[in-house]
Order: structure tokens, then sequence, then C-alpha cells
């Protein structure tokens, strides 16, 4: 019974130092894959970020346009009703 007990605790340490070996490499992988994903993300926010400033500049413009447009229009309207 002593032995058959020692042979167990034998093949459960083994078990474990065979899987204490399998871990090693797959937490280096996991924590390279983490960094990369941490890298991408922040990659990503920051393009965000950089479209959402351009998006505003954009709307900006396109305000701006509208109100000399409709400046003009004004002006125009202005000669036309003093030809008349």
């Amino acid at each position: 019974m002593l032995n058959h007990a020692r042979k167990e605790v034998a093949a459960v340490r083994k078990r474990i130092d065979v899987v204490n070996r399998e871990l090693k490499p797959l937490r280096q992988s996991s924590r390279k894959k983490e960094k990369e994903y941490k890298d991408a993300l922040e990659a990503f926010n920051e393009k965000n970020k950089e479209k959402s400033q351009l998006v505003n500049k954009l709307i900006e413009l396109v305000a701006k346009s509208e109100r000399l447009r409709m400046k003009k229009l004004e002006e125009l309207s202005k000669n036309i009703d003093s030809l008349h």
C-alpha cells in the first residue's frame, strides 16, 4: 500500500513537472500577444482620435463654406434688387 502511494505521488509530481514545462511557452506567448493587443489597441485609439478631429475640422470647414455661400447669395440678391 505504501509503495502504491509513493508511485502515485511520483506520477503526480512528474505530471506537475510536465505541465509546468508546457506552461512556460504558453505564458510567454500569452504575454507577447497581450503586448501586441495593447499596442494595437493604442494605435487604434490614436487613429480613431485623429479621425474624430478630422471629422470635426471638416464640419467646421463645411459650415464656414456654407456661411460664405449664403453671404454671397445675399449680396447677389441685393445686387439684383438694386437693378430693378
